[in-house]
C-alpha cells in the first residue's frame, strides 16, 4: 500500500487579497486553489493515477466554475463584448493546458505535471487578481448607480494605479512561492521514495536473517522466537502446544551415493513439500539443522495434526527422491517425534525439545519412516 501524505505543502495559499467580493465566486476559487494544492501534494506519491483523477477532477471544477462565473457576470454586465473577451480566457484555459500535457508528454510524469502546475498557478493568480477582480469592480460600480461607460472607466482607473502594483506584487509572490514549493515537493518526494527503499531494504535483511538460504523456508533462529511466543501464549490460555521434529532418513547416506548437490536438491524439494503444507493447514515449518525440520502447529488439535502429518508422508513419497542407501526404502522418506501437551508453568522449550528429540530416536531406532506421537 502507499504511505500517505502527512504533511501538506500549500503551493497556492488562499488569503484576503484573493478576494473579489462576491460571495460565490470566492468561494468557487477557494476550492480550485484547495484541488490546486491537492494536486501539488499528489505528486510527492508515486501513483499517477491519484495525480491523474485530482487533475481531472480539478478541470472539471474549473469548467463548473466558468460556466457559473459566466452567469454571474451576464446578470449584471451587459456590454457584449467585455463579456465576450472574458468568456475568452475561459474557453482557452483548458486546451491550453491539454497543450502543455501533449507537449510535454515525452518528458518525466512529474516534471509534465510541474510544469502544467506552473502554468496553472499563473493562470489562476491573474484570472483573479485582475480579470475577476475588474468585472467585481464593475458590478460594485454599476450597483452604486453608475453607467456601464462610467463603471468601465472607474475600474480601469483603479486598477491601473496603486492596485497595478498591488496585483503585479501578488502575482510576483506566488510566482517565486509556487517554484519554492514545487522544490519542496521535489525533495519530500525523493525522502519519500529514499524512505521507501529503506523500508524494503529493512523488510528484505528481516527476511534474510530468519530465512533458511538453501530452503527458503524459515531457520533455526525464526523458530526459536515463534516457539517461545507460542509457548508463553498456550500457558496463558491454558490451551495445546503441539511441535514435532523430523529428519530425512539416512540422508549421509543420499549424500554419500549421489553426491552434496542432490542433497541440496532433495532439501529444496521436500521443503516445498513443507511450504504447500503449510499454506494449506495453517502450519509454519523450519529448517534447524542440516537435514532436520521442525512443524509448529497452530490451533490444532490431535487429530487434526495426525491428519496433517498423513498428508506430510503422503507429500514426502510422491516426491519419489531417489535414496538407494536407506534400508527402508529406495526413495526418501522421514522419521519424527511430535509432541501435544498443555504446557505448565514448569514447560520449557528445551523439555518440550528433549521429549520431542526422545521420540524422532525412538521413531529411528525401531525402523524408521515413521512418526511417533505418544
Amino acid at each position: 500500500m502507499t504511505k500517505k501524505i502527512t504533511e501538506n505543502f500549500e503551493i497556492f495559499p488562499w488569503n484576503e487579497n484573493l478576494e473579489i467580493g462576491i460571495e460565490e465566486i470566492d468561494e468557487q476559487h477557494k476550492t480550485i486553489i484547495e484541488l490546486l494544492n491537492k494536486l501539488a501534494n499528489s505528486l510527492t506519491q508515486d501513483e499517477a493515477i491519484e495525480v491523474e483523477e485530482t487533475f481531472n477532477e480539478l478541470a472539471k471544477y474549473a469548467d463548473f466554475h466558468f460556466k457559473s462565473e459566466e452567469k454571474v457576470w451576464q446578470k449584471h454586465i451587459k456590454d457584449e463584448e467585455l463579456l465576450k473577451q472574458h468568456n475568452h480566457s475561459h474557453e482557452s484555459f483548458l486546451p491550453k493546458v491539454l497543450e502543455l500535457k501533449e507537449k510535454n508528454k515525452d518528458k518525466n510524469y512529474n516534471e509534465a505535471i510541474e510544469e502544467i502546475l506552473l502554468f496553472l498557478i499563473r493562470w489562476l493568480a491573474f484570472h483573479i487578481v485582475d480579470e475577476d477582480k475588474r468585472f467585481a469592480l464593475v458590478i460594485k460600480a454599476l450597483e452604486d448607480g453608475k453607467s456601464m461607460q462610467e463603471a468601465v472607466f472607474e475600474t480601469e482607473s483603479m486598477m491601473s494605479g496603486s492596485m497595478k502594483s498591488l496585483i503585479e506584487t501578488i502575482l510576483s509572490m506566488y510566482d517565486k512561492l509556487s517554484i519554492k514549493t514545487i522544490n519542496l515537493i521535489r525533495e519530500r518526494k525523493a525522502r519519500l521514495k529514499a524512505e521507501k527503499e529503506l523500508r524494503k531494504i529493512n523488510k528484505k535483511l528481516e527476511e534474510l536473517s530468519i530465512t533458511d538460504q538453501l530452503t527458503k523456508i524459515y531457520n533455526r533462529r525464526y523458530f526459536d522466537e515463534q516457539f517461545e511466543k507460542e509457548l508463553e501464549e498456550k500457558k496463558d490460555t491454558n490451551t495445546l502446544i503441539s511441535v514435532m521434529i523430523f529428519d530425512i532418513d539416512y540422508f549421509k547416506k543420499l549424500n554419500d551415493t549421489y553426491g552434496h548437490a542432490k542433497g541440496d536438491e532433495a532439501l529444496i524439494k521436500v521443503s516445498k513439500a513443507l511450504k504447500q503444507l503449510c499454506k494449506d493447514n495453517n502450519i509454519s515449518v523450519y529448517r534447524v539443522g542440516g537435514e532436520e525440520f521442525t512443524i509448529l502447529f497452530t490451533n490444532k488439535n490431535e487429530e487434526e495434526i495426525l491428519t496433517i502429518l498423513d498428508k506430510l508422508e503422503e507429500s514426502i513419497a510422491k516426491l519419489e527422491i531417489k535414496n538407494e542407501g536407506s534400508t527402508v526404502s529406495d526413495y526418501v522418506t522421514i522419521s519424527g517425534g511430535l509432541v501435544s501437551l498443555i504446557p505448565t508453568e514448569e514447560s520449557t522449550i528445551d523439555s518440550i525439545m528433549r521429549l520431542a528429540d526422545e521420540r524422532l530416536y525412538e521413531a529411528k531406532k525401531t525402523g524408521r519412516n515413521k512418526i511417533i506421537y505418544s
